[in-house]
Protein backbone atom coordinates (compact mmCIF):
# COMPACT_ATOMS: atom_id res chain seq x y z
CA UNK A 1 0.00 0.00 0.00
CA UNK A 2 1.32 3.36 -0.97
CA UNK A 3 2.35 5.69 2.02
CA UNK A 4 1.36 9.33 1.70
CA UNK A 5 3.83 11.79 3.27
CA UNK A 6 2.22 14.48 4.54
CA UNK A 7 2.71 17.64 6.97
CA UNK A 8 0.91 19.78 9.39
CA UNK A 9 1.07 23.75 8.99
CA UNK A 10 -0.37 25.01 12.19
CA UNK A 11 -0.31 22.59 14.87
CA UNK A 12 -2.91 24.27 17.61
CA UNK A 13 -5.91 22.86 18.51
CA UNK A 14 -7.09 21.28 15.40
CA UNK A 15 -4.03 21.38 13.98
CA UNK A 16 -3.30 18.37 16.28
CA UNK A 17 -6.70 16.70 15.05
CA UNK A 18 -4.88 16.55 11.67
CA UNK A 19 -1.98 14.85 13.41
CA UNK A 20 -3.92 12.11 15.09
CA UNK A 21 -5.72 11.40 12.07
CA UNK A 22 -2.77 10.63 9.96
CA UNK A 23 -0.89 8.57 13.33
CA UNK A 24 -4.21 6.49 12.74
CA UNK A 25 -4.50 6.26 8.91
CA UNK A 26 -2.92 3.37 7.82
CA UNK A 27 -1.50 5.05 4.32
CA UNK A 28 -0.76 8.10 6.47
CA UNK A 29 3.51 8.82 7.20
CA UNK A 30 3.48 12.46 8.99
CA UNK A 31 6.96 13.57 8.28
CA UNK A 32 7.09 16.86 9.46
CA UNK A 33 5.41 19.68 10.90
CA UNK A 34 5.29 23.60 10.51
CA UNK A 35 4.21 26.66 13.19
CA UNK A 36 5.18 30.24 13.69
CA UNK A 37 5.72 29.49 17.48
CA UNK A 38 9.19 27.69 17.11
CA UNK A 39 8.58 26.33 20.36
CA UNK A 40 5.10 24.65 20.04
CA UNK A 41 6.59 23.32 16.82
CA UNK A 42 9.48 21.80 18.83
CA UNK A 43 6.93 20.26 21.29
CA UNK A 44 5.11 19.09 19.35
CA UNK A 45 7.17 17.11 17.22
CA UNK A 46 9.30 15.27 20.28
CA UNK A 47 5.75 14.56 21.80
CA UNK A 48 4.65 12.95 18.92
CA UNK A 49 8.10 11.64 17.34
CA UNK A 50 7.77 13.75 14.28
CA UNK A 51 11.30 13.60 12.47
CA UNK A 52 11.12 17.38 11.33
CA UNK A 53 9.62 20.62 12.07
CA UNK A 54 10.31 24.18 10.52
CA UNK A 55 8.81 27.66 11.57
CA UNK A 56 8.67 28.23 7.54
CA UNK A 57 6.75 26.69 4.85
CA UNK A 58 8.97 27.38 2.15
CA UNK A 59 11.84 25.95 3.98
CA UNK A 60 9.92 22.81 4.67
CA UNK A 61 8.88 22.39 0.85
CA UNK A 62 12.52 22.70 -0.11
CA UNK A 63 13.91 20.00 2.52
CA UNK A 64 10.94 17.01 2.45
CA UNK A 65 9.78 15.37 0.12
CA UNK A 66 5.87 16.05 0.41
CA UNK A 67 2.60 14.59 -1.11
CA UNK A 68 0.28 16.49 0.98
CA UNK A 69 -0.50 19.30 3.88
CA UNK A 70 -2.80 19.81 5.81
CA UNK A 71 -3.23 23.74 6.31
CA UNK A 72 -4.47 24.33 9.74
CA UNK A 73 -3.86 27.47 11.09
CA UNK A 74 -6.29 30.25 11.73
CA UNK A 75 -8.90 31.71 9.73
CA UNK A 76 -7.11 34.48 7.56
CA UNK A 77 -3.80 33.03 7.04
CA UNK A 78 -4.70 30.17 4.49
CA UNK A 79 -3.94 31.27 1.26
CA UNK A 80 0.00 32.21 0.99
CA UNK A 81 0.55 28.56 2.76
CA UNK A 82 -1.92 27.28 0.22
CA UNK A 83 -0.29 28.54 -3.26
CA UNK A 84 3.38 28.04 -1.77
CA UNK A 85 2.58 24.47 -1.36
CA UNK A 86 0.61 23.92 -4.52
CA UNK A 87 3.09 25.49 -6.31
CA UNK A 88 5.31 22.58 -4.79
CA UNK A 89 3.31 19.58 -6.59
CA UNK A 90 1.91 19.51 -2.91
CA UNK A 91 -1.67 18.05 -2.60
CA UNK A 92 -3.56 20.11 -0.24
CA UNK A 93 -6.10 20.25 3.02
CA UNK A 94 -7.38 23.30 3.48
CA UNK A 95 -9.05 24.66 7.57
CA UNK A 96 -12.33 26.48 6.71
CA UNK A 97 -12.78 28.91 5.31
CA UNK A 98 -10.61 28.22 2.49
CA UNK A 99 -9.94 32.32 2.54
CA UNK A 100 -11.25 35.47 3.36
CA UNK A 101 -11.52 37.45 -0.06
CA UNK A 102 -12.73 36.17 -3.02
CA UNK A 103 -9.69 37.01 -4.75
CA UNK A 104 -7.09 34.56 -2.28
CA UNK A 105 -9.86 31.62 -3.08
CA UNK A 106 -9.52 32.44 -6.46
CA UNK A 107 -5.53 32.27 -6.52
CA UNK A 108 -5.78 29.04 -4.70
CA UNK A 109 -7.89 27.21 -7.16
CA UNK A 110 -5.56 28.59 -9.89
CA UNK A 111 -2.61 27.59 -8.42
CA UNK A 112 -3.89 24.10 -7.58
CA UNK A 113 -5.01 23.14 -11.31
CA UNK A 114 -1.86 25.04 -12.85
CA UNK A 115 0.00 22.46 -10.72
CA UNK A 116 -2.20 19.60 -11.05
CA UNK A 117 -2.87 19.79 -7.62
CA UNK A 118 -6.10 18.64 -5.29
CA UNK A 119 -7.26 21.05 -3.26
CA UNK A 120 -9.90 19.79 -0.34
CA UNK A 121 -11.56 22.12 2.09
CA UNK A 122 -12.23 20.46 5.06
CA UNK A 123 -16.00 20.54 5.11
CA UNK A 124 -16.48 17.89 7.75
CA UNK A 125 -20.01 17.96 8.29
CA UNK A 126 -20.48 16.19 5.66
CA UNK A 127 -19.21 13.06 7.24
CA UNK A 128 -21.23 14.21 10.14
CA UNK A 129 -23.89 10.97 10.50
CA UNK A 130 -26.91 13.20 11.07
CA UNK A 131 -26.29 15.77 8.67
CA UNK A 132 -24.81 12.66 5.82
CA UNK A 133 -28.44 11.04 6.88
CA UNK A 134 -30.18 14.57 6.33
CA UNK A 135 -28.24 14.21 2.47
CA UNK A 136 -28.78 11.33 1.88
CA UNK A 137 -33.03 11.43 2.28
CA UNK A 138 -32.94 14.43 0.52
CA UNK A 139 -31.18 12.99 -2.18
CA UNK A 140 -32.95 9.77 -2.81
CA UNK A 141 -36.31 11.78 -3.01
CA UNK A 142 -37.55 11.52 0.63
CA UNK A 143 -38.40 14.86 1.73
CA UNK A 144 -39.54 15.59 -2.03
CA UNK A 145 -38.44 18.95 -3.00
CA UNK A 146 -36.91 20.52 -0.12
CA UNK A 147 -38.52 24.50 0.69
CA UNK A 148 -37.10 25.44 4.23
CA UNK A 149 -34.06 24.65 6.28
CA UNK A 150 -33.39 26.33 9.82
CA UNK A 151 -29.52 25.36 10.40
CA UNK A 152 -28.38 26.55 14.15
CA UNK A 153 -24.49 25.79 14.71
CA UNK A 154 -23.09 27.61 18.12
CA UNK A 155 -20.40 28.15 20.41
CA UNK A 156 -20.54 28.77 24.19
CA UNK A 157 -18.46 31.61 25.25
CA UNK A 158 -15.54 29.36 26.23
CA UNK A 159 -14.62 29.67 22.03
CA UNK A 160 -13.99 33.20 21.76
CA UNK A 161 -13.09 34.12 25.36
CA UNK A 162 -10.43 30.66 26.22
CA UNK A 163 -9.97 28.40 23.25
CA UNK A 164 -9.13 30.49 20.27
CA UNK A 165 -6.46 33.11 21.21
CA UNK A 166 -7.18 34.90 17.96
CA UNK A 167 -10.70 35.58 18.30
CA UNK A 168 -10.46 38.89 18.02
CA UNK A 169 -9.37 38.29 14.32
CA UNK A 170 -12.25 36.23 13.14
CA UNK A 171 -15.87 36.19 13.91
CA UNK A 172 -18.95 33.26 14.46
CA UNK A 173 -19.74 33.64 10.51
CA UNK A 174 -15.82 32.63 10.00
CA UNK A 175 -15.46 30.15 12.38
CA UNK A 176 -19.02 28.50 12.76
CA UNK A 177 -20.94 30.30 9.88
CA UNK A 178 -19.01 28.65 6.97
CA UNK A 179 -19.32 25.73 8.38
CA UNK A 180 -23.10 26.32 8.18
CA UNK A 181 -23.54 27.79 5.09
CA UNK A 182 -21.31 25.02 3.69
CA UNK A 183 -24.03 22.28 4.93
CA UNK A 184 -26.94 24.24 3.66
CA UNK A 185 -25.73 24.73 0.11
CA UNK A 186 -24.94 21.10 -0.05
CA UNK A 187 -28.63 19.86 1.63
CA UNK A 188 -30.36 22.48 -0.63
CA UNK A 189 -28.42 21.28 -3.58
CA UNK A 190 -29.73 24.53 -5.23
CA UNK A 191 -27.50 27.83 -6.01
CA UNK A 192 -27.89 31.13 -3.64
CA UNK A 193 -28.85 34.00 -5.33
CA UNK A 194 -29.28 36.57 -2.35
CA UNK A 195 -28.48 36.63 1.30
CA UNK A 196 -29.88 38.84 4.36
CA UNK A 197 -27.77 38.96 7.37
CA UNK A 198 -28.30 40.70 11.23
CA UNK A 199 -25.11 41.04 13.00
CA UNK A 200 -25.35 41.63 17.10
CA UNK A 201 -22.23 42.63 18.88
CA UNK A 202 -21.81 43.89 22.70
CA UNK A 203 -21.21 41.34 24.97
CA UNK A 204 -17.65 40.05 24.00
CA UNK A 205 -16.86 43.81 23.24
CA UNK A 206 -17.35 44.68 26.48
CA UNK A 207 -15.50 41.57 27.90
CA UNK A 208 -12.47 42.93 25.90
CA UNK A 209 -12.58 40.69 22.97
CA UNK A 210 -13.27 42.60 19.88
CA UNK A 211 -15.36 40.69 17.58
CA UNK A 212 -19.56 40.10 16.85
CA UNK A 213 -21.47 37.65 19.45
CA UNK A 214 -24.08 36.52 16.52
CA UNK A 215 -24.84 36.45 13.26
CA UNK A 216 -28.61 35.57 11.44
CA UNK A 217 -28.17 34.87 7.67
CA UNK A 218 -31.24 34.37 5.18
CA UNK A 219 -30.18 32.49 2.25
CA UNK A 220 -32.73 32.55 -1.08
CA UNK A 221 -32.14 30.11 -3.71
CA UNK A 222 -32.66 29.54 -7.06
CA UNK A 223 -35.24 26.76 -6.30
CA UNK A 224 -37.28 29.07 -4.74
CA UNK A 225 -36.53 27.80 -1.12
CA UNK A 226 -35.07 29.74 1.76
CA UNK A 227 -33.05 28.14 4.47
CA UNK A 228 -31.95 30.61 8.04
CA UNK A 229 -28.47 30.18 10.02
CA UNK A 230 -27.90 31.31 13.13
CA UNK A 231 -23.94 31.38 14.44
CA UNK A 232 -23.38 32.82 18.12
CA UNK A 233 -20.37 33.09 20.14
CA UNK A 234 -21.97 34.09 23.50
CA UNK A 235 -23.90 30.71 24.80
CA UNK A 236 -23.48 30.75 28.56
CA UNK A 237 -20.13 28.60 29.84
CA UNK A 238 -22.59 26.56 31.85
CA UNK A 239 -24.28 24.99 28.86
CA UNK A 240 -24.45 21.18 28.83
CA UNK A 241 -22.85 21.22 25.36
CA UNK A 242 -19.79 23.26 24.50
CA UNK A 243 -21.52 23.44 20.44
CA UNK A 244 -25.01 23.72 19.93
CA UNK A 245 -25.85 21.78 16.50
CA UNK A 246 -29.53 21.62 15.22
CA UNK A 247 -31.51 22.09 12.29
CA UNK A 248 -34.94 21.58 10.47
CA UNK A 249 -35.31 20.78 6.98
CA UNK A 250 -38.90 20.96 5.76
CA UNK A 251 -39.90 19.14 2.04
CA UNK A 252 -42.85 19.01 0.20
CA UNK A 253 -43.31 15.36 1.28
CA UNK A 254 -41.58 15.46 4.96
CA UNK A 255 -39.55 16.92 7.60
CA UNK A 256 -36.45 16.23 9.01
CA UNK A 257 -34.86 16.76 12.86
CA UNK A 258 -31.37 16.78 13.33
CA UNK A 259 -29.63 17.34 16.88
CA UNK A 260 -26.17 16.23 17.18
CA UNK A 261 -25.11 17.66 20.28
CA UNK A 262 -28.64 17.43 22.31
CA UNK A 263 -29.64 14.34 21.56
CA UNK A 264 -28.59 13.30 24.97
CA UNK A 265 -27.02 9.76 23.86
CA UNK A 266 -24.81 9.89 27.20
CA UNK A 267 -25.93 12.81 30.33
CA UNK A 268 -23.48 12.59 32.58
CA UNK A 269 -24.18 14.86 36.20
CA UNK A 270 -21.55 15.45 38.53
CA UNK A 271 -20.07 17.77 40.84
CA UNK A 272 -17.20 19.41 37.62
CA UNK A 273 -20.43 19.54 35.00
CA UNK A 274 -22.00 22.72 36.11
CA UNK A 275 -18.78 24.46 34.86
CA UNK A 276 -19.43 23.60 31.31
CA UNK A 277 -16.63 22.55 29.06
CA UNK A 278 -14.49 20.74 28.98
CA UNK A 279 -16.82 18.94 31.54
CA UNK A 280 -19.79 18.74 29.86
CA UNK A 281 -23.26 17.26 30.56
CA UNK A 282 -24.11 15.90 26.89
CA UNK A 283 -20.27 14.22 25.82
CA UNK A 284 -19.26 14.96 22.59
CA UNK A 285 -20.60 11.84 20.56
CA UNK A 286 -19.77 12.99 16.77
CA UNK A 287 -16.98 15.56 16.49
CA UNK A 288 -13.97 13.40 17.97
CA UNK A 289 -14.80 11.18 20.70
CA UNK A 290 -12.46 8.87 22.09
CA UNK A 291 -13.14 5.23 21.93
CA UNK A 292 -10.48 2.86 23.64
CA UNK A 293 -7.35 5.29 23.26
CA UNK A 294 -8.30 6.31 19.29
CA UNK A 295 -10.00 9.30 18.01
CA UNK A 296 -13.15 8.65 16.10
CA UNK A 297 -15.58 10.64 15.05
CA UNK A 298 -16.70 13.30 11.70
CA UNK A 299 -13.65 15.11 12.44
CA UNK A 300 -11.23 12.66 11.46
CA UNK A 301 -12.98 10.51 8.64
CA UNK A 302 -12.82 13.92 6.29
CA UNK A 303 -9.21 13.96 6.78
CA UNK A 304 -9.08 10.43 6.64
CA UNK A 305 -10.99 10.82 2.81
CA UNK A 306 -7.98 13.50 2.07
CA UNK A 307 -5.39 10.78 2.48
CA UNK A 308 -7.15 8.44 0.51
CA UNK A 309 -8.12 10.66 -2.23
CA UNK A 310 -4.07 11.49 -2.81
CA UNK A 311 -3.30 7.66 -2.08
CA UNK A 312 -5.55 6.75 -5.09
CA UNK A 313 -5.59 9.53 -7.33
CA UNK A 314 -9.33 10.72 -7.39
CA UNK A 315 -10.57 13.57 -6.65
CA UNK A 316 -11.92 14.63 -3.36
CA UNK A 317 -15.71 14.92 -2.33
CA UNK A 318 -14.86 18.55 -1.40
CA UNK A 319 -13.19 21.14 -3.31
CA UNK A 320 -12.00 24.64 -3.59
CA UNK A 321 -15.19 25.42 -5.64
CA UNK A 322 -17.08 25.09 -2.76
CA UNK A 323 -14.74 27.05 -1.12
CA UNK A 324 -15.01 30.23 -3.19
CA UNK A 325 -18.75 29.86 -2.98
CA UNK A 326 -18.55 29.72 0.59
CA UNK A 327 -16.28 32.84 0.52
CA UNK A 328 -18.73 35.03 -1.48
CA UNK A 329 -21.43 34.23 0.81
CA UNK A 330 -19.90 35.07 4.04
CA UNK A 331 -18.82 38.33 2.11
CA UNK A 332 -22.18 38.94 0.96
CA UNK A 333 -23.72 38.39 4.61
CA UNK A 334 -21.44 40.76 6.06
CA UNK A 335 -22.55 43.43 3.42
CA UNK A 336 -25.86 42.86 4.29
CA UNK A 337 -25.29 43.20 7.61
CA UNK A 338 -23.53 46.55 6.82
CA UNK A 339 -26.23 48.15 4.24
CA UNK A 340 -28.96 46.76 6.03
CA UNK A 341 -30.46 45.48 3.12
CA UNK A 342 -30.46 41.98 0.90
CA UNK A 343 -27.50 41.31 -1.03
CA UNK A 344 -27.08 39.46 -4.43
CA UNK A 345 -24.51 36.64 -4.36
CA UNK A 346 -21.96 37.49 -7.25
CA UNK A 347 -21.97 34.38 -10.08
Amino acid sequence: MKRVRVAVVGVGIWGKVHLRAYSQHPSAETVAICDVDEDRARQTAELLTIPACYTSVGEMLANEELDAVSVATPDMAHTEIVIQCAKAGVHVLCEKPMATTVEECQAMISAAKDNNVRLMVDWHNRWNPPVYAAWKSIRDGELGDVRYIYYRLSDTIYVPLKMLPWADRSNPLLFLGSHALDSVCWLMQSKPIRVTCWRMEGVLKAMGTDTPDMYVTVLDFENGATAVVENSWVLPQSSPSLIDHKAEIIGTKGTIYLDPTHGRAVEKYTATTPEGFPNTSYPDMFVMPEVHNRQVGLAVESIYHFVECVRDGVTPLTSGADGLLNTKLILAAERSAEKGAAVEVSS
